[in-house]
């Protein structure tokens, strides 16, 4: 997992990634602010596919109802857009299939765990998660009542 802010991302950071040079231009380019503009719902980044927001807001769960999830097609980009989330992150390699609660579906590229996380991080207003698949994470954590506004870029691994 890689953490930082929105504003620091150079285009030499992820030159590996056609897709990840493309999901940071696009979040650079319209900023925190212009982000913060957009309608919640999903927001098509690439012609192909294979970049895209989820735009949402809501008010943060209780850490005991927030779920630990993992992907293996698509890396998030986890960015907070206004107040602040805590994510909790685990190693994949920690656990085993005693840990699924609900098998991988591919369609939604998603398997959910249950168990313990190594920590939890507090994204502010401008930072982000930057998860990739052995990086299991539990986001959505509240830190007050405020709504969080956020942007989730789905980047298909391309590397």
């Amino acid at each position: 997992m890689i953490i930082g802010n929105i504003k620091d991302f150079s285009k030499r950071d992820f030159s590996y990634s056609k897709n990840l040079t493309t999901a940071f231009e696009y979040l650079n380019k319209l900023g925190v602010d212009g982000l913060l503009k957009l309608e919640n719902g999903k927001h098509i980044i690439d012609e192909k596919g294979e970049v895209y927001l989820n735009r949402s807001s809501y008010v943060g769960k209780e850490l005991k109802d927030c779920k630990i999830e993992g992907h293996e097609k698509w890396l998030d980009i986890q960015l907070v857009l206004k107040n602040s989330e805590k994510i909790g992150y685990v190693d994949k390699r920690k656990f085993d299939e005693s840990n699924v609660t609900i098998p991988y579906n591919p369609e939604k590229d998603k398997t959910n765990y249950k168990g313990e996380l190594d920590g939890i991080i507090t994204l502010d207003k401008g930072y982000f998660a930057l998860v990739y698949p052995n990086d299991l994470h539990e986001p959505c954590i509240k830190v007050n009542e405020d709504t969080i506004e956020k942007a989730v870029v789905k980047v298909k691994i391309d590397f």
